[in-house]
């Protein structure tokens, strides 16, 4: 049975929900799954007699993970509804409802270490020689947007912030702002540039993509537009700008490039997170060995 509290308490997850939704401009299905993640948690609270923000303790969140745990649910799942509970705090406390977070001493499960997976570079030369570009509305954006998130390796967050004065054709490189406000040069992939520069001409404009009200695309409506043509030519399971990322990593070492390059191309702080690109190479070296006769 609900109580006026917990109604509070729905209301507040409600106007959460409905910022995420019409100022983050987050999707539907999203919004959903962050419902669903905040139902649960509160549904927990309603069990332990919590009824209100104030009475939240750190021995709560911890309680509501083992619960979890113990219903088989993974780890990498209680990751993901605690970010979203997370989330609703962060929100809660920048508009001075909540006081103080009781995540703050909350660890986490450790999750368990996978494999970055690309996508075929085979699959993405299809894409970009076989696709008629010329037919969508705006292909020839959305071609530069994917040839450069895998010819550079660049985050989403910096693509999205990339401006035509962060561009220099003289000396091929592309300036970009990265992790910590750190500035780096990214090389110009050769055919790219050449692309690149006919989207220029026609294109002068503050940031390099821009939708119609002259502001820089923004997350959700990259990702749309990434997964939208990696699925019509590729099976992989993830099909977001960061599996570009890895794809570049991945296929520039399986060429034979310096990990130290790539690291320097990334903008990885140190080499621990570039050698995860090592250990997918050298999996695929693995299955390739098991063809051997002499097993």
């Amino acid at each position: 049975m609900s109580t006026p509290q917990s109604n509070h308490l729905q209301e507040l997850a409600a106007e959460y929900l409905d910022y995420l939704l019409k100022t983050k401009r987050m999707s539907v299905h999203t919004v959903a799954a962050y419902q669903n993640d905040i139902n649960q948690f509160q549904e927990f609270l309603l069990q332990e007699a919590i009824t209100d923000l104030i009475s939240i303790k750190s021995y709560h969140i911890r309680s509501f993970m083992s619960q979890m745990l113990e219903q088989s649910i993974t780890p990498r799942s209680v990751h993901r509804k605690i970010s979203s509970i997370r989330g609703w705090f962060k929100y809660l406390r920048k508009n001075g409802i909540l006081k103080s977070d009781p995540l703050l001493k909350v660890i986490l499960p450790k999750m368990p270490k996978t494999l970055v997976k690309d996508i075929p570079a085979a699959d993405l030369m299809a894409m970009f020689n076989r696709f008629p570009w010329n037919e969508e509305e705006q292909g020839d954006r959305d071609r530069l947007l994917l040839l450069l998130f895998y010819t550079t390796g660049m985050r989403l967050s910096e693509l999205i912030g990339l401006k035509t004065s962060d561009i220099d054709l003289y000396r091929h490189t592309f300036k970009v702002l990265g992790k910590r406000n750190k500035e780096r040069l990214i090389p110009i992939h050769p055919e790219t540039e050449d692309i690149l520069r006919n989207y220029l001409n026609k294109n002068q404009s503050k940031y390099l993509f821009e939708l119609t009200n002259q502001q820089p695309l923004y997350p959700v409506y990259v990702y749309r537009l990434v997964n939208k043509y990696l699925k019509l030519f590729s099976h992989a399971s993830k099909t977001s700008p960061h599996v570009l990322r890895h794809s570049f990593a991945t296929h520039m070492l399986n060429n034979g490039a310096n990990l130290m390059a790539i690291k320097d191309i990334l903008g990885h702080a140190n080499l621990s997170a570039t050698q995860v690109y090592t250990k997918n190479s050298f999996e695929k070296l693995k299955k390739v060995h098991q063809l051997h006769p002499r097993k």
